[in-house]
């Protein structure tokens, strides 16, 4: 009987812990980075690094926010937020080939935020920490290949 009691007051702490923390955990699946550059330079330095790049990263769509509200009659963000959704055959490849429902993490993303006071942020995909949920080479492209991609098309920016 104090098993029982036990193990139902275990799931009962878990569940409420899990309750209070679930909504803070989301913040880790994305890694947010300030950048030593101005908005504009900010975004024509990672173009200029994705075009450069040797591993075979490329873009496969450039979107300001902004200008996609306005054009909708949605209004303005109150920051300028323009995103570059970038691929990588050979990553994308291997990676279907052994688990295509993470065809829909892909392509990977860069969100380029810029503050009115002048600051700004660059978020992406905590790729690092999600491929830890998996194994075999979706395990080693999203925990080693994608981060190391990510960090040179951002250097020079962070």
């Amino acid at each position: 009987m104090d098993f029982i009691f036990g193990f139902i007051a275990s799931l009962v702490i878990i569940a409420v812990i899990g309750t209070i923390f679930m909504n803070r955990m989301g913040r880790f699946f994305f890694i947010r980075n300030e950048s030593r550059l101005n908005f504009e330079d900010t975004l024509q330095v990672i173009r200029e690094n994705i075009a450069d790049n040797n591993r075979g990263w490329f873009t496969e769509s450039e979107k300001d926010f902004n200008l996609a509200y306005q054009k909708k009659q949605k209004g303005e963000l109150p920051f300028r937020l323009t995103v570059f959704k970038i691929g990588n055959s050979d990553h994308s490849y291997r990676v279907n080939s052994a688990f295509p429902a993470v065809a829909t993490f892909m392509p990977a993303a860069i969100a380029v935020v810029g503050r009115k006071d002048g600051r700004v942020d660059i978020y992406r995909k905590n790729t690092g920490m999600m491929g830890f949920f998996f194994s075999g080479v979706v395990k080693k492209v999203m925990s080693k290949e994608v981060p190391i991609g990510m960090n040179e098309i951002l250097e020079g920016v962070i």
